[in-house]
């Protein structure tokens, strides 16, 4: 046993041998596993996941136009395994909903609106104290409603041939809307074995959540905190912003 002499050589020893991939890919031992990216983007984590397991089998759900081309040409872009993109949401109701889109990137959208009035937000801050004017104008790419399309993940699962019992890795990037998208599993949450979450503590979006918010559906389908892979830190009040959180399935 390794007596450490304080929290931080534990902490430095622990960077020394981990970052977000070597976790994953001790967690999931299968060469060829099953993940759903839900909030794929552009396809960013679709590449990564393809560099750790060049055959894994990868179900995209991703509602913004602008970002499919680019996500179906990296999609092509991976000859082995297969890699699916759904034009469409995920969440815990069929239905077409209001998704707010901003024109700085395609990354912060979703279906909270960003907070005007935030407190939190750096940028935001820095402008109300610059001009009205850009304030304003700032204001103007912000927040513009379209009508996307959402599908729960039981539903899909369900109506897609030869799907696995077992779904290897769930990732979830949704600005706020994962506990819609967890409870849109429903039971079939208990076969998830890794669920790597974004989680959302500030107010730069009307609504902002905790760990509560999350672990009510994941604890009972018998998941636990794992790794907090990611802390973002706000450096104009000190607060945690968001964190990236790794949950385990013990009963898999």
């Amino acid at each position: 046993m390794i007596n450490y002499e304080n929290n931080e050589e534990r902490t430095k020893k622990y960077l020394e041998n981990f970052n977000r991939e070597k976790v994953l890919k001790m967690l999931i031992s299968n060469e060829k596993p099953t993940i759903i990216d839900i909030g794929a983007n552009v396809g960013n984590t679709v590449d990564e996941f393809k560099k750790w397991w060049p055959e894994s089998i990868i179900h995209c759900f991703e509602p913004q136009q602008e970002c499919w081309t680019e996500l179906e040409m990296r999609a092509t872009n991976h000859p082995n395994g297969k890699v699916f993109i759904n034009k469409c949401a995920a969440g815990n109701i069929n239905k077409n909903e209001t998704f707010f889109s901003h024109q700085i990137n395609s990354g912060i959208s979703g279906f909270n609106k960003i907070n005007i009035n935030s407190n939190d937000s750096v940028y935001l801050n820095k402008i109300k104290e610059e001009s009205a004017e850009e304030l304003n104008a700032y204001k103007g790419i912000l927040n513009h409603e379209r009508v996307v399309e959402v599908q729960r993940i039981d539903n899909y699962i369900n109506s897609t041939e030869k799907f696995p019992k077992i779904i290897d890795l769930v990732k979830i990037d949704t600005q706020g809307f994962e506990p819609e998208v967890l409870d849109g599993f429903g039971s079939k949450l208990n076969s998830v074995k890794v669920i790597i979450t974004e989680l959302m503590f500030y107010d730069y979006y009307e609504r902002s959540l905790s760990f509560s918010d999350i672990e009510k559906y994941l604890l009972p389908s018998g998941f636990r905190l794992y790794d907090i892979s990611h802390i973002a830190k706000n450096p104009m009040n000190g607060r945690t912003d968001w964190v990236d959180v790794i949950y385990v399935n013990n009963n898999l």
